[in-house]
């Protein structure tokens, strides 16, 4: 019985620090952004479903359109995302930025800047996004997995 009962810690204690490691090797989050703007919608339901051309066709379509500066800050956010996805990360961190030229306090911009940077390797400048973003929206679920992600790191 006592040897069934180490031999149990010991598969618990074996699963817990494999379910550590395995969240540890899991990819960064996007946050994606929606609003009343029909063409954002459709652009946030492209960036769910993984849809990268359609969520980027979507954005540079809105960017360069006359949108309300809120609208155009989502769909630039959006379009970071898509950039970043498709490894375009320089075009993925310049969106970011364009977005958070339009907003200040863009947290999903911030948030998928430090995707683009983390996918593009830059790890130190992922995890000062990604503290960025906690600063601004901490209990989002996307900022607090990436920031559980760059403390594996």
């Amino acid at each position: 019985m006592f040897r069934s009962i180490i031999l149990a810690t010991a598969l618990i204690a074996g699963a817990g620090a494999g379910a550590q490691a395995q969240a540890c090797d899991a990819e960064p989050q996007f946050a994606a952004h929606r609003t009343a703007n029909g063409s954002v919608r459709a652009q946030y339901n492209s960036v769910t479903r993984g849809e990268w051309r359609q969520v980027i066709h979507f954005g540079e379509e809105i960017a360069s359109s006359g949108a309300a500066p809120g609208q155009r800050a989502a769909a630039l956010t959006n379009l970071c995302a898509g950039y970043a996805a498709t490894g375009e990360y320089e075009r993925a961190v310049a969106a970011c930025d364009a977005a958070l030229e339009l907003r200040d306090d863009a947290w999903r911009a911030v948030n998928n800047r430090g995707v683009a940077h983390w996918l593009a390797g830059d790890h130190a400048a992922a995890t000062a996004d990604f503290n960025a973003a906690a600063a601004l929206a901490g209990d989002e679920d996307e900022v607090r997995a990436n920031l559980s992600l760059a403390q594996c790191d």
